[in-house]
């Protein structure tokens, strides 16, 4: 046994006590109006998705993330429903990076709009087939709707980890400079290992603000 292992404050890895040492600047985006629907046989109704909502409310979730208005119809009623319901908790959709989603988000009245585009090769060539700087020009624009709107807005980039880091670093220091209020990252295919998360977060932070 190394006297790192004997003496944890001897330890290059932080002890638990340190994650929770910022823990009041976390809050709780819950996804499961959004995520809970993406698996086969999945579907709630309106009076589910407002049982659920209610619940995560009382619960004391600071964000509810609901599916994109531009997938349905009935996902655009079910956002302006649960929107007027008076919650606590804010409301937010998650939308792609495209002009006509978040303009079709915002006329639901939520709180902030979660906006993601892909950016690894496979996605830029096989899904939206864009380059870089048209994702940069892009996610500005809509940004800067979204901000426009008094409404606040989380970027994020789809299949992060196998995202060129260049690219990264360029993108998520132009969305910085718009004022965004959160970033993200996603392991769109699972590829990723925990210590591959931690340094990709720990990179991404020292460009963000």
């Amino acid at each position: 046994m190394s006297p790192s292992q004997r003496d944890p404050s001897r330890s290059s890895i932080n002890v638990p006590s340190s994650y929770l040492s910022n823990v009041s600047n976390f809050k709780i985006i819950e996804s499961t109006l959004r995520e809970g629907e993406q698996f086969a046989n999945a579907f709630f109704t309106t009076e589910k998705k407002i049982e659920i909502a209610k619940a995560l409310d009382d619960f004391g979730v600071e964000y509810l993330e609901l599916t994109s208005p531009a997938a349905s119809t009935q996902s655009y009623n079910d956002c302006k429903a649960i929107v007027g319901l008076g919650l606590k908790a804010k409301i937010l959709t998650h939308v792609r990076c495209h002009m006509d989603d978040a303009k079709l988000a915002v006329e639901t009245g939520v709180d902030g709009l979660d906006v993601v585009i892909g950016t690894s090769s496979y996605l830029r060539e096989f899904s939206h087939g864009k380059d870089m700087q048209y994702i940069i020009d892009t996610a500005t624009e809509v940004i800067q709707y979204i901000k426009s709107q008094g409404l606040e807005v989380r970027f994020s980039s789809e299949d992060s980890f196998r995202s060129d880091i260049v690219d990264l670093l360029n993108l998520y220091r132009a969305v910085d400079k718009l004022g965004v209020n959160r970033v993200g990252i996603a392991d769109t295919v699972g590829c990723a290992s925990p210590d591959q998360v931690a340094e990709l977060v720990r990179t991404l932070r020292g460009v963000v603000s």
